[in-house]
């Protein structure tokens, strides 16, 4: 109980409540349209993206026995698009993240200009839209009083009622570029550019941190082998502190591929997957936490689905993009 009372107070404490910031994903090279609009119209494809992320499995519970751990549910598409004579991509993201006490669901709508350079194609792009965050009151914790001698081992905390459910809305935009080279790919994001501030009743104050993604891979073709090396970077950080991931996938015939994430101080992550020959990808991973919460959690898991297809008439015997352009 002492775990889940320090929990708690990282969140939330008195009349002033700190939401969560942006979800974890371990799969982000899959998935670049949920940080980075720029992105958009990559594929030169109708693509579409859901996952689905349970992290410390069991690790956490409240007093009723329902999961206090993160879960995020994430689903994005996009395509290219000629407007108005430019060379452009559309999108469309849409995430719902739990953790705790706290709900926030996120709707964006997502536009890139695109450029063809001498070293590959550029996007440049930003979201507008919304997020509303709601707080279950009921379940927050606080410490009571203890007298001499006591300690906070046994179930002391008790639901307080100065918290009230609530919930808010704000504006949110983002920015990013992304470009995409056929031996590698490199991209620079801004997530809550405005730093949005959820519109409460009473009671909650919360606000989301801007955060930058800076991400970028490699792709080695191996001789005489039909397997391609993809060594890959995620990094996150809102300029107080940062994550990053180290990430290598092995890639056969441009089908099947497997892999192996650090993230650092956080976990060890195994991933994999299949592409069909329909366009449509499936992905699994598994967080190995290496924190020094690994006693208090068990691991994570994260589910992936895509799917890509060609709208063009001119273009339907256009093969669709395979997993070697992650």
């Amino acid at each position: 109980m002492a775990r889940r009372i320090v929990f708690f107070l990282l969140f939330c404490i008195a009349s002033l409540a700190w939401g969560q910031q942006y979800p974890q994903f371990s799969q982000n090279m899959f998935n670049h349209l949920t940080v980075n609009p720029g992105y958009a119209g990559t594929s030169e494809m109708m693509n579409l993206t859901l996952g689905n992320r349970q992290q410390w499995m069991g690790g956490f519970k409240g007093a009723d026995g329902s999961s206090l751990a993160p879960s995020t549910t994430v689903f994005g598409v996009d395509t290219e698009v000629n407007l108005l004579g430019w060379n452009s991509g559309v999108g469309l993201t849409i995430m719902n993240d739990e953790i705790g006490a706290f709900t926030t669901l996120y709707m964006s709508a997502v536009y890139a200009k695109r450029w063809e350079t001498d070293y590959g194609k550029l996007g440049v792009g930003l979201s507008l839209g919304l997020l509303n965050q709601g707080i279950n009151g009921s379940i927050l914790k606080t410490m009571p009083e203890f007298g001499y001698g006591q300690d906070i081992t046994g179930d002391n905390s008790h639901v307080d009622e100065q918290f009230p459910d609530d919930q808010g809305t704000a504006f949110d935009a983002g920015f990013g570029a992304f470009l995409e080279h056929k031996t590698y790919y490199l991209g620079i994001s801004v997530a809550h550019l405005n730093q949005p501030k959820p519109k409460f009743k009473d009671t909650y104050t919360t606000y989301l941190d801007r955060t930058v993604f800076i991400t970028g891979g490699y792709r080695i073709q191996m001789k005489k082998r039909p397997i391609i090396l993809v060594p890959s970077i995620f990094l996150k950080t809102n300029m107080s502190s940062y994550q990053i991931d180290w990430n290598i996938n092995g890639i056969l015939k441009d089908k099947y591929w497997g892999g192996l994430t650090y993230r650092m101080q956080d976990a060890i992550v195994l991933l994999g997957g299949v592409e069909l020959n329909n366009g449509l990808r499936i992905g699994y991973s598994y967080d190995i936490s290496i924190s020094e919460l690994s006693e208090a959690k068990n691991g994570s898991h994260e589910i992936m689905l895509g799917y890509r297809f060609d709208l063009s008439i001119e273009k339907r015997k256009k093969q669709y993009k395979s997993v070697r352009y992650l």
